[in-house]
């Protein structure tokens, strides 16, 4: 496995590293002489933080695709093959490689570096944790230790969820400890232990409920002492990777604003299933709908033209395979799995909005979007673990294990009033949400919110118990957009929200990832998986979702 055999510093050569004070620039200069005595934490921190953003990149995009956020092209075999896994497998043991490099620093150093290594700890144990999301066990006990281990085995994935949470902890401690010695920190800003601190217990909370079918009692320990303590419940306590508006000479910006908002207009189709859900659906059954227009739309979603489809633009017209060929509203996008042909229609198609990517607020001007008048440039974020998304994971707690930390009710509503204000303030004032044509003014208001609350509140509280755990996790999805791996934990582990059916025969949906073909080929130890082999939280039916 010669992926996770590094024990020297895998540099990231990207540009805004200039501009992080990293230190000296001289070690570029021979990688492989970079060792615990000559290399700067901060620099080796600062690598572990952007080498961890394209682990979840990874895995993210993806997701995004299988969960029905965006457009899933042909069959679910065609989606998660043995080089799908590769990127974010790659990158997590090369991570892991650098943060035993930065604790063999913190051990020659005199005074430690607490908290540089509570930070790392933390990105250790979330990657940890997300390898066996995705692919059950995984080398952890032998891995990088290639003298010792040069074939390492696999671990089983409770053992590893189990020695993560037992990491987090450490990383707690780490950070409590008083340090002249301050991290760069590319996540919150100026560093904060605090909101470190926050992020392992909520991290805790999201590995608990992902074992609440297999440990019920102990998942609902292990939430009910994380609750007790400080966690991601406020807006500003965000886990997010911030991005910016430079492109050249090194590309920051967020990567879909760049795939999406360039010459050859929009890269990516949105999905039907998403467009209808976000625009209160038309009751096409059994599509989960919650009857009213959601206030996010206009910042998730930007259209590109004021024409609907039609024509070589809508091959789909009259076929009796596709739930929605086109949802109205001049929304284009495509059903799941159509492998039919694509148009060209890359400046037509509906595209990202100004939520999370830092495109273009949708104020009906109806321009490409590779000329609109006022984007944020990709000055987005990456949405890793947000408040909102640790809000609904106490909700479905409360629901389903009875929890403390609030009422499922209290908890839902809760969620959704952190992702509308999330939302609606993410755009800087320089963004417009007014039609200077018509003087419209399409920004959220609270009446808006107010009204959208009440009704799924209204809903939910007339709902079965069943019932309730599908509007906690439709929501949760909602919120969920940019960020496909929660969203595809919570399909798997709740089957809902009652998504669109795949409109051809695409296989069973994956319920784990394979292992990267590459590393199978080179280690006689690591067998390659099925995506019908589902990880170890996962005990529903095999055929529980599609």
């Amino acid at each position: 496995m010669k992926n996770i055999f590094k024990t020297t510093l895998l540099i990231t050569f990207l540009a805004f590293f200039t501009s992080c004070e990293t230190g000296d620039l001289d070690l570029l200069e021979s990688p492989n002489n970079i060792n615990a005595e000559s290399a700067d934490p901060n620099f080796v921190l600062n690598d572990i933080q952007l080498t961890f953003n394209s682990v979840i990149g990874g895995y993210s995009g993806t997701s995004q695709r299988l969960v029905r956020q965006l457009y899933q092209f042909g069959s679910y075999s065609g989606a998660v093959d043995g080089g799908t896994s590769n990127g974010p497998w790659t990158n997590s043991y090369a991570m892991f490689a650098n943060i035993d490099l930065l604790n063999n620093i913190n051990e020659l150093d005199e005074e430690g570096i607490p908290n540089h290594m509570g930070v790392a700890q933390i990105l250790e144990a979330y990657s940890y944790m997300l390898l066996v999301d995705y692919m059950g066990d995984v080398p952890f006990s032998e891995a990088n230790n290639p003298e010792e281990f040069p074939k390492p085995s696999v671990d089983s994935g409770a053992s590893v969820y189990s020695t993560q949470i037992e990491l987090l902890n450490e990383a707690i401690a780490n950070l409590n400890v008083g340090s002249n010695k301050t991290p760069q920190d590319l996540y919150f800003g100026d560093f904060d232990a605090s909101k470190w601190i926050a992020l392992a217990n909520s991290l805790k909370i999201r590995a608990y409920t992902n074992m609440r079918l297999v440990d019920p009692s102990g998942a609902a320990a292990g939430i009910n002492a994380a609750v007790s303590q400080n966690y991601i419940d406020t807006v500003d306590e965000d886990f997010q990777f911030l991005y910016s508006e430079t492109g050249v000479p090194n590309d920051s910006r967020h990567p879909a604003f760049v795939g999406n908002y360039q010459a050859a207009g929009a890269g990516q189709y949105m999905s039907n299933n998403f467009l209808d859900l976000l625009n209160a659906g038309d009751d096409q059954e059994p599509f989960v709908e919650t009857g009213t227009a959601d206030p996010r739309l206009r910042y998730f979603l930007y259209r590109q033209t004021s024409s609907a489809p039609s024509g070589n633009n809508l091959p789909c017209l009259g076929s009796a395979d596709h739930d929605y060929c086109y949802v109205g509203n001049l929304y284009w996008g495509r059903d799941h799995t159509d492998d039919a042909g694509i148009p060209n229609d890359g400046v037509k198609r509906s595209t990202y909005g100004v939520y999370p990517i830092g495109g273009a607020f949708d104020r009906e001007l109806f321009e490409q979007a590779r000329a609109a008048e006022q984007t944020m440039g990709g000055a987005g974020i990456r949405p890793i673990l947000l408040s909102s998304y640790v809000v609904f994971n106490l909700a479905e707690a409360s629901l389903t294990l009875g929890t403390n930390g609030g009422s499922p009710v209290s908890l839902l509503e809760k969620g959704i009033r952190l992702s509308m204000l999330k939302t609606k303030n993410f755009a800087p004032s320089s963004i417009s949400t007014i039609n200077p044509d018509t003087g419209d003014n399409y920004a959220m208001t609270q009446s808006d919110i107010d009204t959208y609350v009440s009704a799924v509140v209204s809903e939910f509280n007339s709902a079965s118990t069943d019932g309730k755990l599908e509007i906690i996790a439709r929501e949760s999805f909602i919120a969920n957009w940019g960020n496909g791996i929660e969203a595809y934990n919570t399909y798997r582990r709740t089957g809902y929200p009652d998504l669109q059916a795949p409109i051809l025969a695409a296989g069973p949906f994956p319920r784990n990832w394979r292992y990267p073909d590459n590393e199978v080929i080179n280690n006689p130890n690591l067998d390659q998986q099925s995506t019908t082999v589902r990880v170890f939280w996962d005990n529903n039916p095999p055929e529980f979702i599609d």
